[in-house]
């Protein structure tokens, strides 16, 4: 009897000790991400086009005058939902409201159904499209496929769909730099059959993967043979094209 006892004991510790390991481990891998950097902060404030609302889970960029279009940006894994503050301000300067979700732990894995609030917020807004940066991207489209009533558009930005959405309603532009490290042309290609049948690739000549924010360099991807400026403002030109033709 004490023998069973001692085991149980025995098995009670190396299943705590194995849990302090598990979470000690998750919790160092997320403690180490990519942070904004000054152009990305200094992005935050509001201007005489748009207006920002930096909240606990979402920073909110809001045009004077207000459009009916809504833009929903997931960031991607490891990376400061600060980080597309740019992107997202001259979305705002187009006369788009542009909600940059921040996810818990900077990863959309966690918060995927995050845009249930923003849509639920904003009755003003009448035409949803939602994006994502990565792995934001990846899950991005997981939330239009379930919420297709909602969604009028997904935007890949160095990302493709992880589940089918071959059969979609909804409208999709994917956007990849040419030298991207991380998102190469082999992953689209072998997740084409993915993506919603009415989908606009683009490849943006000499950009990247991390390109799309401002966070510094990301480890893996290749240097950019544009400016991050040249790959942001091309960027958006693709996506209000996309979003007029909606």
């Amino acid at each position: 009897m004490k023998y069973v006892t001692s085991k149980k004991k025995l098995i009670l510790i190396a299943s705590l000790v194995i849990l302090f390991i598990v979470v000690a481990a998750f919790a160092y891998y997320v403690s180490d991400y990519y942070h904004a950097d000054s152009k990305a902060l200094a992005a935050l404030k509001s201007t005489n086009t748009y207006t920002v609302s930096d909240t606990y889970d979402y920073i909110t960029f809001t045009p004077q005058n207000r459009s009916t279009t809504g833009i929903i940006l997931y960031p991607g894994a490891k990376v400061q939902a600060e980080s597309y503050a740019v992107l997202a301000s001259k979305l705002a300067q187009k006369g788009y409201t542009t909600i940059i979700v921040k996810m818990p732990f900077n990863m959309a894995f966690f918060g995927t159904d995050k845009a249930d609030d923003i849509i639920k917020n904003h009755t003003e807004i009448n035409k949803w499209v939602i994006g994502g940066h990565s792995l934001g991207g990846v899950f991005a489209s997981e939330y239009a496929l379930k919420n297709q009533d909602r969604i009028r558009g997904v935007i890949y930005l160095a990302a493709y769909p992880s589940t089918n959405a071959s059969n979609a309603t909804f409208k999709a532009l994917s956007i990849r730099g040419s030298l991207d490290g991380l998102t190469t042309v082999e992953d689209i290609s072998k997740n084409l059959d993915k993506f919603p049948a009415n989908t606009t690739f683009i490849t943006i000549p000499g950009g990247n993967h991390y390109n799309f924010g401002d966070y510094g360099v990301q480890v893996g991807d290749n240097n950019s043979t544009i400016t991050r400026e040249k790959q942001q403002n091309l960027t958006i030109d693709h996506i209000i094209g996309f979003i007029e033709g909606l």
